[in-house]
């Protein structure tokens, strides 16, 4: 019988990429449920999360993060709850107030770190880099393909469809070349 299993995404890289002062990995979370709130269940469904996983719903552009699970903006009317949440037990939570998927194997999670991330960042996205703070969050093209990008302690986290996660790196790659090449002159 044929394996449709999606291969893992850490295959998709497998040890961090290195060149000059950027370093690209993969670090995908144990899962990226989609939650939905149906109308007007929205405070029902930020009841429902602080309950199951300690979090409230962020608004516009936030992330909130409690030990291993995060409740991020990931656009209007939708959030991603991301981390160790299984589909089950949130589904069931929000059985009438939200819609709920997995979307695990939809979304990669590259995270761009060193000293070079913004610059590199800056060659392939267009946000205001440095008005992107802690804690927030943007839907953004990222190399001409829509993405996630949340900044973090060491750069940058950019979540993308997988379906375009081997253009991501090749873009992110050759970005991360051509800065160091310029450096290096």
């Amino acid at each position: 019988m044929a394996d449709f299993k999606l291969h893992p995404s850490e295959a998709l890289i497998g040890q961090p990429i290195e060149i000059g002062a950027a370093v690209l990995a993969c670090n995908q979370p144990a899962n990226i449920l989609s939650v939905a709130p149906f109308k007007g269940q929205g405070m029902a469904v930020n009841d429902v999360l602080k309950a199951v996983v300690k979090l409230a719903l962020p608004t516009v552009g936030r992330v909130r993060t409690k030990k291993h699970v995060r409740a991020m903006w990931a656009g209007q009317g939708q959030w991603f709850v991301v981390g160790d949440i299984e589909l089950a037990v949130l589904a069931q939570a929000l059985d009438t107030k939200a819609a709920v998927t997995d979307q695990s194997d939809a979304w990669v999670v590259l995270t761009l770190g060193g000293a070079d991330a913004r610059e590199v960042m800056s060659r392939l996205c267009s946000l205001d880099l440095d008005a992107l703070e802690q804690g927030q969050t943007a839907r953004a093209e990222f190399a001409h393909m829509m993405s996630c990008i949340t900044p973090t302690p060491e750069g940058f986290e950019i979540m993308i469809m997988r379906s375009f996660a081997k253009t991501a790196i090749h873009h992110t790659r050759e970005a991360m070349g051509k800065l160091a090449a310029l450096r290096a002159l």
